[in-house]
């Protein structure tokens, strides 16, 4: 009997905590209506986007009055009107590996400039689905290929007579030529104009990057077909995508969000189309 009423008894005061319980219910603050890293750029009332300090077309150039354009800034433009909020631009960076440390610090929302999702970078941040993909690239010289090529592929040329390749310090094509051609010796150069000048002397068997940039000096430099051949190597991929803190998982949901429905990705003719001339022989990657 003892026990029955002290089960009882305990049922009865759970009863009577009811009312209690309800009142702090409602006294807590109720759920926040965005996440986090949404609710964090919505109440700034601006987007920060760090961008490339320097000229990477048709995706980022420095117009004439000073402020970043091309199609990565027009993206960026767009995505801030989607959140319906302001735009500022973060453009300290001198080469690529440095807008992805801005990020990495928390010191801007996303990046958007050209930006190749490696491993190296994948371990410190986020990428979003990939807006653009494009295939990996050898811009050879012709004489200096041609003595030792006898019709081989550029790709095994390369592996086999250790030969000297140039790449842009800063890019992810250090590391892809490291991964990918690790038998070749990789010469850094500041910039993608100083790199095609070593392939046009001799000083290096190719240079390797993307095939945008490639059929770019192809077009715009005359000269070029008669000293250089392109290669571009089908089976690799060099995807393009937004970067975002480590920590940002419901931004990179509407960001993947907003590329799936609502971005027009452009092909690699029309990214072709959309260089400034002012700009072809001072683009670096």
């Amino acid at each position: 009997m003892l026990r029955r009423r002290t089960l009882f008894g305990l049922g009865l005061a759970g009863l009577g905590g009811l009312p209690r319980l309800a009142r702090a219910a409602a006294a807590s603050p109720a759920a926040p209506d965005l996440a986090p890293d949404i609710a964090r750029i919505r109440d700034r009332g601006r987007l920060v986007v760090a961008v490339a300090g320097f000229a990477t077309p048709p995706f980022v150039s420095i117009g004439s009055d000073g402020k970043p354009e091309g199609t990565d800034i027009d993206a960026a433009a767009a995505m801030a009107a989607a959140l319906g909020v302001g735009l500022e631009f973060d453009h300290r960076a001198g080469n690529y590996n440095e807008i992805i440390d801005i990020v990495a610090a928390h010191e801007a929302d996303f990046a958007i400039s050209k930006l190749s999702e490696t491993l190296d970078r994948a371990l410190k941040v986020r990428f979003s689905t990939p807006y653009l993909v494009l295939r990996h690239a050898l811009l050879l010289n012709r004489l200096r290929f041609a003595q030792t090529a006898k019709g081989r592929d550029p790709v095994e040329v390369v592996q086999e007579f250790n030969a000297s390749i140039a790449v842009v310090a800063g890019t992810a094509y250090v590391e892809y030529a490291k991964r990918l051609l690790p038998h070749a010796r990789i010469r850094e150069y500041p910039d993608w104009p100083a790199s095609v000048a070593a392939v046009l002397k001799g000083e290096v068997v190719a240079a390797y990057r993307d095939e945008l940039e490639v059929k770019h000096i192809l077009t715009a430099y005359p000269e070029a077909p008669l000293q250089l051949r392109p290669a571009i190597l089908t089976d690799t991929r060099d995807p393009i995508g937004i970067v975002l803190p480590w920590d940002s998982t419901q931004l990179l949901a509407w960001v993947d969000f907003y590329l799936e429905n609502a971005a027009k990705p452009l092909s690699v003719d029309q990214l072709l189309a959309r260089y400034d001339p002012r700009s072809a022989k001072k683009d670096a990657d």
